[in-house]
């Protein structure tokens, strides 16, 4: 049995819907299951989330289900075949709807109202680039600068023009009532701009086992106010996609480096997005420069690295999930200790809430602890032990499976079932099995234990305890 610290994030799609597909991903390393609720029926979502928990259930291994909502994002249409090519130069005409063997249909018509003679309009998460030429209020004619393939309901980004985006779009309203009805674990606010935007968001959602909001940053507009936006967040995801289009190409490997500075300083867990494994959307091997990507970006900090197409819609999905926990296991291998002994070191950046957290992950370094046990209520218990990234794995009891699934997404957290509420002596037996089953630890071998003082929880101890043989 493995165990790595860096999470893996899958989007669900027709790729994972073959029989056995999804439970050979969990075996390779699969954490969280995305789904984007831009593609697809109400009726594909719930079947997939089923078929999530069962595999769990199945395989014995906590998967967390983490639903995209669409946002206000502009999209094409239905694209006769499903998808169409775009060479360089040619002209195309974006419009509500039409005939026409060079029409592309648009979504929303009030992007082709914003539309003006010199905008560029970005398709497929800038993989394809077209510049108006001519426009009026319900059509407008481009030429394609840089040429490629667009699907139906590819993305649709104009950095130049002051969209409107509201958050949650009604749209978003209803969705939000589903995943609620489908006990989803983590949502994805998608093109969140200020704090105020997840504050819409939670007032949608019921009070009691609300999912987690997760903050995608892809908005321009979101970087000026990331702070604020990482604060009100119960996680960050880095959207590269559109991030890459609303910003300068250049300044995305730094702009990644910067949100997953913000979201570890906060004790968020942070998603690392978007072309990872591309290539593999059609080839069964990455090249070396994504590998690279991955492997930076754990180096970055990152909680969790994500795939998207190559998932969803890709050549071999298993292949991606392994070469992706391949990639973590040599980078964490080499580096987790230095990582690990350089968020230690900042002992001033701790803040006062953390202190617990921090003396907890010391305290497992200098003593080479197996891991650090601990009960959570919430999953900021534990994501405030993983920001310090410890070497050992933290195993976090927590008596509700919503909860267990939720942390499944927390770096360096593996979380164990304490629904039957006992007594500590059992609990450490049951870490011993776990970290016995995985080669991780040997009897006797110490281990250190979070844990309340009192009934009400108001306070928290340290100690060390030794495995039982």
């Amino acid at each position: 049995m493995t165990w790595q610290r860096t999470k893996i994030v899958c989007t669900l799609g027709p790729a994972t819907d073959t029989p056995g597909v999804l439970a050979a991903m969990v075996r390779a390393g699969m954490d969280v299951a995305r789904i984007n609720l831009s593609h697809g029926t109400d009726a594909d979502h719930a079947r997939r989330i089923r078929l999530v928990r069962e595999v769990s259930r199945d395989c014995g291994e906590p998967v967390a289900v983490l639903i995209d909502l669409p946002g206000p994002k502009f999209r094409l249409g239905d694209i006769a075949g499903g998808s169409r090519p775009l060479p360089d130069g040619a002209r195309v005409i974006l419009a509500e709807d039409g005939p026409g063997a060079d029409v592309l249909p648009v979504r929303q018509r009030e992007v082709l109202a914003a539309l003006q003679p010199g905008h560029s309009v970005y398709l497929a998460d800038g993989a394809v680039e077209l510049r108006v030429v001519a426009a009026t209020a319900d059509r407008v004619a481009c030429e394609v600068v840089m040429g490629g393939t667009v699907r139906s309901g590819s993305g649709l980004n104009v950095p130049e023009s002051d969209l409107p985006g509201l958050v949650p779009t009604a749209q978003d309203r209803t969705l939000l009532a589903f995943a609620a009805s489908q006990g989803v674990d983590w949502i994805g606010v998608s093109f969140v701009q200020a704090a105020a935007d997840l504050a819409r968001v939670r007032e949608c959602l019921p009070d009691a086992a609300a999912p987690l909001l997760m903050a995608k940053i892809e908005k321009r507009r979101a970087l000026a106010s990331l702070d604020e936006i990482v604060e009100s967040a119960d996680g960050i995801m880095v959207a590269r996609g559109d991030l890459g289009v609303e910003t300068d190409l250049a300044e995305i490997p730094l702009v990644q480096k910067r949100i997953i500075a913000a979201a570890n300083a906060r004790a968020r867990p942070v998603i690392t997005a978007t072309q990872m494994l591309e290539s593999m959307v059609e080839h069964d091997h990455p090249t070396r420069a994504e590998v690279t990507d991955v492997a930076n970006a754990v180096l970055d900090g990152t909680d969790a690295v994500m795939l998207s197409a190559e998932s969803a819609v890709g050549r071999n999905p298993v292949a991606a999930v392994n070469i992706l926990r391949r990639v973590v296991a040599a980078t964490e291998s080499e580096y987790a200790p230095r990582i690990s002994a350089a968020k230690l070191h900042a002992t001033d950046a701790v803040r006062p809430g953390d202190a617990i957290a921090f003396s907890a992950c010391q305290l497992a370094k200098q003593l080479d602890a197996r891991a650090i046990v601990i009960d959570v209520r919430t999953a900021h218990q534990a994501a405030a032990l993983a920001q310090f990234r410890p070497t050992a794995p933290i195993l976090a009891f927590a008596a509700t499976e919503k909860l267990r699934h939720a942390l499944a997404l927390v770096s360096s957290v593996s979380p164990l079932d304490a629904s039957d509420r006992e007594d500590p002596r059992p609990r450490l037996a049951r870490a011993a099995q776990w970290l016995y089953a995985r080669a991780l630890a040997q009897p006797h071998q110490s281990v250190v234990v979070v844990s309340s003082a009192d009934a009400d929880d108001s306070d928290d101890m340290l100690r060390v305890a030794r495995l039982p043989a």
